[in-house]
């Protein structure tokens, strides 16, 4: 069960929605419940990145194909995983930038770098 909180100025929480409501109630009076406490990313950061990404995108030759260069630019920044090919090659392969793959930290690092790579 996920349910959205709002830390008040109290450091007390509340719920975010009513459906997050409607899952708390589930939980009975007094009992202990294990919370990960985690910000999810923001979305609308998201996607600026994509809209920078496709301006990079309209405004180059080189790439035909929007994915291979956002995997490249991601690469190209850094964020990537290792691996070798069946013939010894070493491959260099984007991590995702999924919401439950990378958190807001590391995407921000992650814009930072791309940006970078661009100018």
């Amino acid at each position: 069960m996920e349910i959205y909180l709002v830390k008040g100025l109290d450091n007390r929480f509340t719920v975010a929605h009513n459906s997050d409501y409607d899952k708390l109630k589930k939980i009975k009076p007094n009992k202990m419940v294990l919370c990960k406490i985690t910000q999810p990313r923001n979305l609308i950061f998201h996607k600026k990145f994509m809209a920078l990404i496709q301006m990079v995108f309209q405004n180059q030759e080189h790439y035909n194909n929007f994915d291979k260069l956002r995997k490249d630019l991601i690469v190209d920044a850094g964020f990537f995983d290792e691996h070798t090919s069946i013939w010894g090659e070493i491959k260099q392969e984007a991590k995702s930038i999924s919401f439950a793959s990378m958190g807001e930290a590391e995407f921000q690092e992650l814009y930072d770098r791309v940006v970078d790579s661009i100018v």
